[in-house]
């Protein structure tokens, strides 16, 4: 795809996004000039927390702490002089056992009816966590491999306590050295992405997050390249098995082969072709061949957003395309819900 249609629809993006923040800066101006008070429970005794610290964070320019309460006998905090916050978006903080939890305030409602923050006792047995499903989308073009890996856990443990673990929460190894790093970032169920950095460990191309795992599914996103060339093996291994693995390329001018390969069809909007794989001795092993052109859904992406005002952004090859591959990653997890999720 040419540049400058790369660019427009990059720039339609950063409109969406600036359309969304001042929505949510909207909502949050109508916030009453009232205290605030709120809850801070925990989930696994159901219980109230006494003497926890609240901390009432500013969103606006960074996350900047502006008030403080501690929580009574009955787990109740409160916060006098809100009003004076009432114009940013913000949230509540608190620390338990290792492991922070966050609750926005961004509506009137919330400051009428108050807060119920939740938290859990923590726990360092790996066996509360299970590996859902580890998603695969693999782009080659341009002599690079982008490689995208959604990764979906869930703590099903009962009663509910989060995982917390100093030496990783979740490892992971890439097929190779990446040409750029690698992105990671995790987002819980009722939470927005939150950038991580990784650790290395001993093994060459091995990373671990520390990122505690709450209750709930929680979704780990890797993203890189590698260099390619056609034909391409690949190699990746998983450090803890899923129970569902699958791979996704773009469809058109990819060729995909390997064992314990199976094809489960196109995705009808986008034309990506979805695999299910079975790895052998915890490695996805896979042949890759020719590269994808650009597509007609980028190209009709990157006219519509011809028209209406633009927003500059860097012109930098390496933030286009790791906004590109986010936009992929959107599309990739819309299609393993059409196709695959019961």
């Amino acid at each position: 795809m040419p540049h400058h249609q790369r660019d427009r629809r990059l720039q339609r993006e950063y409109r969406a996004a600036a359309g969304l923040l001042s929505a949510l800066l909207a909502a949050c101006s109508l916030l009453p000039a009232a205290s605030l008070e709120g809850t801070v429970r925990n989930g696994t005794t159901n219980q109230p927390v006494s003497g926890a610290k609240v901390e009432y964070i500013q969103l606006q320019q960074g996350m900047t702490p502006v008030a403080e309460a501690t929580t009574n006998p009955q787990g109740v905090f409160h916060f006098d002089g809100v009003e004076a916050f009432a114009g940013s978006p913000a949230l509540l903080q608190v620390e338990y056992q290792g492991a922070t939890y966050s609750q926005p305030v961004i509506s009137p409602q919330t400051l009428a009816s108050g807060i119920d923050v939740r938290v859990y006792d923590s726990s360092r047995d790996p066996s509360l966590v299970t590996i859902k499903e580890h998603a695969i989308f693999l782009q080659p073009s341009a002599g690079q491999l982008a490689v995208i890996e959604q990764v979906s856990i869930e703590n099903r443990s009962n009663p509910p306590r989060t995982y917390i673990n100093s030496n990783g929460t979740y490892a992971f190894s890439l097929p190779g050295k990446p040409r750029d790093g690698v992105q990671t970032s995790i987002q819980s169920a009722a939470g927005m992405p939150i950038p991580q950095t990784p650790s290395p460990l001993e093994r060459a191309n091995s990373f671990a997050i520390t990122y505690p795992i709450r209750p709930g599914e929680s979704q780990v996103r890797l993203q890189y390249t590698l260099d390619y060339q056609s034909p391409y093996s690949f190699a990746k291994p998983l450090d803890q098995p899923a129970e569902q693995t699958h791979v996704v390329t773009p469809g058109e001018g990819v060729q995909l082969s390997g064992e314990n390969l199976a094809a489960l069809g196109k995705e009808p909007t986008t034309g990506f072709a979805a695999y299910q794989v079975t790895p052998a001795n915890g490695i996805v092993k896979l042949q890759i061949s020719g590269e994808a052109p650009a597509t007609q859904a980028e190209e009709q992406t990157a006219e519509s957003g011809e028209s209406g005002g633009l927003i500059e952004i860097p012109d930098e090859a390496t933030v286009r395309r790791w906004l590109i591959l986010s936009a992929l990653g959107l599309i990739l997890l819309a299609g393993f819900v059409f196709l695959y999720r019961d």
